[in-house]
């Protein structure tokens, strides 16, 4: 349902920037009696409330951020299938509520790239217990993760295949001066035709230096992020603000895995994992370790524990030949000055055989992050949310119109 709907005095949603509290739970009373009836359909489960032409037919994850569940779209053409992705607990915490306008805004910018996820439809519930932000996203068989470990082989083309398509969709993302800031292969998934996606971009974040002016003081950005073991060691060891090399750090980790088939850098906290990266990498140079400014690099160097030396690549993976060893040395270093781009990764001589430039697409308009100040409350939030969620359905509806 995505009328526009009217609060006192025939003002539209889009009228009310400053909406009260009064007006919002009016919003979301209206939302509640819309809901009441049979064009819905309850899926106890899961605790999902959705458009009766979707069937749902399993649960396929629950995390901290909700629930996801597979879906047969049961009145198009073909039956497609389809996963809902319930972002829940979003209507009483701003930092919740931030992050999911911020994903959802994100998906919709992104959407129509081969490498990455396609978001085909949203709703926005308010009735409990099935309240929250309910996406709607092309179904993808498995992950990388799952096909890293698992028994089938793989050659040097396949990894070949596998980080290309990656790099592919980071380029994209890169160019919007986005950074995901949580690449890893559970959220890269793979389909039957071997055509990777990224996926998940709760903790992305705009740093195009634009829209830093709407700050309202600090922008500084959180370092709580990322998958430990695909961290960034400047995420760990220093305090200041970081950029696009975080993401290429984790591509890194990821071509590593796919070689080695395990996690190159399992950590069990951030002093553990800064030591395992040592003992690949070997111990950074006081110059290295200068250029952090950070006093816990300091410290954490300038004590009496070991130091170690750099571990040679050809002998930690063997199968892999000289442009993956290069590569994957630009990629893992301490220095992220040094740090090689997304750019240069695919033009490296190891892609070279599965390189098509007509797949590497670039977006010519960086991702507007001022939003981020733009709003003040949780019922303003709300408000964006759903106008949001409006806007995407009417553009999709108008799509399937013309065609």
């Amino acid at each position: 349902m995505i009328e526009e709907l009217e609060f006192n005095g025939g003002m539209s949603l889009k009228a009310q920037p400053q909406a009260t509290l009064r007006y919002s739970m009016l919003f979301q009373n209206k939302r509640n009696h819309a809901q009441r009836d049979s064009s819905k359909t309850v899926y106890e489960k899961a605790n999902f409330y959705v458009d009766s032409n979707y069937q749902i037919t399993n649960v396929l994850g629950k995390g901290s951020y909700g629930t996801v569940c597979s879906a047969i779209n049961t009145t198009a053409q073909g039956r497609p299938q389809l996963a809902i992705k319930k972002v829940c607990n979003i209507f009483s915490k701003e930092v919740l509520l931030k992050r999911a306008i911020r994903e959802l805004k994100l998906m919709a910018f992104f959407k129509g790239h081969k490498n990455i996820i396609n978001l085909v439809d949203l709703d926005l519930v308010y009735k409990k217990p099935y309240d929250g932000l309910y996406c709607f996203q092309e179904l993808v068989e498995y992950d990388l993760a799952k096909v890293i470990h698992s028994s089938v082989q793989f050659s040097e083309y396949h990894i070949q295949c596998f980080l290309y398509q990656i790099l592919c969709g980071l380029k994209y993302i890169h160019s919007a001066d986005v950074i995901h800031r949580d690449l890893k292969p559970g959220n890269i998934l793979v389909t039957s035709q071997g055509i990777l996606k990224v996926c998940d971009f709760g903790l992305a974040r705009g740093i195009n230096e634009k829209f830093i002016q709407y700050s309202k003081g600090s922008h500084n950005i959180t370092h709580y992020v990322a998958t430990r073991w695909y961290r960034a060691p400047e995420l760990i060891l220093s305090r200041r603000n970081y950029g696009k090399p975080v993401d290429m750090w984790a591509v890194g980790c990821i071509l590593g895995e796919l070689y080695g088939r395990r996690p190159m850098f399992i950590g069990n906290s951030q002093i553990h994992q800064i030591t395992e990266i040592c003992k690949i990498l070997g111990t950074p140079s006081r110059k290295v370790i200068l250029s952090y400014e950070s006093a816990a690099a300091w410290d954490f160097f300038s004590t009496t524990g070991p130091t170690f030396q750099k571990k040679d690549w050809s002998t930690l993976f063997p199968n892999a030949n000289t442009a993956a060893v290069e590569l994957l040395s630009g990629l893992l270093c301490w220095d992220l000055k040094s740090r090689t781009t997304v750019e240069a990764a695919i033009e490296s001589p190891f892609l070279k055989s599965v390189r098509n430039i007509d797949e590497e697409p670039t977006t010519d308009t960086v991702f507007d992050f001022s939003f981020e100040w733009k709003v003040n409350s949780i019922e303003e939030m709300k408000l964006m949310l759903q106008h949001e969620v409006n806007q995407f359905r009417i553009k999709m509806r108008e799509k399937d119109t013309k065609i």
